[in-house]
């Protein structure tokens, strides 16, 4: 704990974004800056370059040092100890404070302020995390690219490029709209694609989820990938609601796109979240610097 910070630092990194946010306390000046992506698990050289060049614009903005600052990060893929353990090893500053949590976490704190909630989050990935009015927090999915992260934007991507891998088997070439689409990206020859396959990051597949979505209406096999996005987030919605009564928010990139996909059932279960994953963060490390705060 330290009650002396002059200053608090949140920030929220995804396989796509990073987005962080300093606050004088006394003045309650902000400043607010972005940087690449910085999910520890999918690169964790870029998450640690992104948090680095993050945090110096910051300091220059405010004119600011690390020693004045009491820091959250919620990080992709910070789940990993490990990670979290290298990662403050290797930042190459001397925080008051620092605490280094899931993006689901500071999600969960951002949805409702604070206050008892279950979040589902649709970034370039996906986790659900939940908290309960004893304060127990909980974390389902968020397993990563390779095995999980249904109904993220890589997820959705995944679906997109087996739709063209598919015709390709088929037909020998991409016919239908999405295919097409997908291809423009990724390459039309079968060497091409297989390049692209073997370089693709979560955030490549991720790249491709946006026009998905402007496709529903004119691409029969669009819509296919679109109703198991739409099912893949109602299964995350069950878990991590589970047999709890707490108020549900849908964050992140993704949210807005897919909630109209959703069931009304599912749909009418959503209420507007009061914040971001990075208003969390700051939320957290506004706590770190009150006298109820303990590391």
């Amino acid at each position: 704990m330290n009650n002396t910070s002059e200053f608090i630092l949140g920030l929220d990194g995804g396989g796509t974004k990073t987005l962080a946010r300093l606050i004088n306390l006394t003045t309650e000046m902000q400043w607010q800056v972005s940087a690449g992506a910085s999910s520890l698990s999918n690169d964790y050289s870029q998450a640690l370059a992104s948090v680095t060049d993050a945090c110096r614009q910051l300091f220059a903005q405010a004119s600011c040092q690390p020693e004045q600052v009491s820091t959250v990060f919620g990080l992709a893929g910070a789940g990993d100890k490990q990670l979290i353990a290298k990662l403050e090893r290797d930042l190459p500053f001397d925080f008051a404070d620092l605490q280094i949590v899931s993006d689901a976490k500071t999600s969960l704190y951002g949805a409702n302020a604070g206050q008892p909630v279950a979040v589902v989050a649709l970034g370039t990935g996906s986790v659900g995390m939940r908290m309960d009015h004893n304060g127990a927090e909980k974390m389902i999915g968020g397993w990563g690219f390779c095995i999980g992260d249904e109904g993220g934007g890589a997820k959705l991507g995944y679906l997109a490029v087996q739709k063209l891998l598919l015709e390709m088997d088929t037909n020998g070439v991409a016919k239908s709209v999405l295919s097409l689409y997908v291809a423009s990206q990724i390459g039309y020859s079968r060497q091409s694609i297989l390049q692209w396959l073997a370089m693709a990051k979560p955030a490549d597949y991720a790249k491709l989820a946006p026009h998905i979505f402007t496709l529903k209406d004119s691409c029969v096999l669009a819509l296919e990938v679109l109703t198991a996005h739409a099912n893949m987030i109602e299964k995350l919605i069950k878990r991590t609601c589970g047999s709890s009564e707490l108020p549900l928010v849908l964050m992140g990139g993704l949210a807005e796109p897919s909630h109209v996909l959703l069931s009304t059932t599912y749909r009418n279960l959503i209420m507007p979240s009061k914040g971001n994953s990075l208003d969390g963060a700051c939320l957290l490390a506004k706590q770190l610097c009150s006298p109820a705060a303990t590391n």
